[in-house]
């Protein structure tokens, strides 16, 4: 996918009629002052205003998307696929460190269940932010049409799926201690991607 930043007049028209139809009628103003992507990005009320865009309710459906679009176009620009399978790999890692470090210590037991410390609920939240990433990126063509990479998606769904619950299980207190099974997770994430 194109940075928006790069966009065409053309290509900010094309996303403006993806919008809501409620926003439809502003189209033909978008496509009349020549938008563009960077000018897009930045887009306030007042533009909106300008445009023809006075209902509120409407300006804050443009600004939302465009918010969206934000958010979608920093990871575009600065993602790449080995960026993201390394930082997957690195999230992975400080999960292992985590519970092999535990393991370690002269009180593990392997069976008193624990209240999670919030250096390792921060690296699970960035494990699954990692991997979302990556999912974003096998969103996109060519990813999408090929199967392998279908499959790896997939994959890494059901990893984090896996992950998410297994750690709710852990922080009610269940009596039961699943870093066994949060480690064994990681590691496939950690040999596999």
């Amino acid at each position: 996918m194109e940075p928006v930043t790069k966009w065409t007049p053309t290509q900010v028209v094309d996303w403006m009629r993806g919008l809501d139809d409620s926003l439809q009628l502003y189209v033909v103003s978008v496509e009349r002052e020549k938008i563009n992507g960077e000018q897009l990005l930045k887009i306030c009320h007042q533009d909106l205003e300008e445009l023809g865009v006075i209902r509120i309710g409407h300006q804050e459906l443009v600004l939302e998307a465009v918010d969206l679009l934000c958010a979608l176009n920093y990871g575009v620009e600065t993602d790449t696929m080995k960026n993201l399978v390394l930082k997957l790999r690195s999230a992975s890692n400080n999960l292992q460190n985590y519970i092999g470090n535990r393991r370690k210590n002269a009180s593990y037991d392997g069976t008193t269940s624990y209240k999670p410390p919030n250096e390792f609920l921060t690296s699970v939240v960035e494990l699954i932010g990692t991997a979302k990433g990556m999912l974003a990126w096998l969103d996109r063509t060519p990813f999408t049409g090929i199967t392998d990479f279908s499959t790896t998606k997939n994959k890494i769904i059901q990893l984090c799926l896996d992950l998410t619950t297994t750690v709710q299980q852990v922080i009610p207190s269940s009596g039961l201690d699943l870093s066994h099974e949060i480690y064994r997770i990681t590691y496939i994430m950690n040999q596999e991607y």
